[in-house]
């Protein structure tokens, strides 16, 4: 599996060898045709620390090359469209944010059984990578990871926390810092 797997999956990112992060937080506007736009944010993203070698910069490198300005992003995911992807400092620590719009539910991984059921989401089992922070919707239960808002809701929300130890992490925002004091700047008029 190659590393940089940061944005592989929007939903499960985590894969042994490549980015993580410590959480995400996804805000999904849906209107009443189930099309919409979505907005995550992956918080502190991390390369995985090795005891030998700091594969950090070859991690951040790819993140840049496949996924920032690539369209690695666009290509595993066909049903996102007006792709916006941007990587900023937050509290400290690097953040990737992508903004997207959506045509269907699926895409977004929603669920809603029949127009006068609530919306579903399936956070993941409590031996899954991600585990639920907070939310603006009801979760059932921990055996029932499902988050549920009711039908007439247009906003909702989800925080997830991915990994809860960063110790054995290496952040990327040296190389982020690094990557913008590089870039070329633009030209006044």
């Amino acid at each position: 599996m190659p590393r940089a797997c940061l944005f592989i999956s929007l939903l499960s990112i985590i894969g042994s060898g490549c980015l993580t992060v410590e959480g995400k937080e996804y805000h999904i506007k849906v209107k009443t045709d189930h099309s919409g736009e979505a907005t995550i944010k992956f918080v502190n993203i991390l390369s995985e620390a090795d005891d030998t070698t700091d594969i950090s910069n070859d991690d951040f490198q790819q993140l840049i090359e496949l996924y920032l300005n690539g369209n690695q992003l666009e290509s595993e995911n066909p049903g996102f469209h007006n792709v916006k992807k941007r990587l900023y400092e937050e509290n400290g620590v690097l953040v990737g944010e992508i903004t997207f719009t959506f045509d269907s539910l699926a895409t977004v991984r929603l669920y809603q059984f029949d127009k006068e059921s609530p919306y579903m989401y399936f956070v993941g089992s409590p031996l899954s990578s991600e585990q639920l922070v907070e939310t603006n919707g009801t979760f059932a239960r921990d055996w029932m990871p499902v988050v549920f808002w009711p039908k007439e809701t247009t906003e909702l929300y989800v925080k997830t926390r991915v990994i809860s130890e960063v110790a054995h992490h290496r952040g990327l925002l040296s190389h982020y810092k690094e990557w913008l004091a590089a870039q070329p700047k633009p030209k006044k008029q």
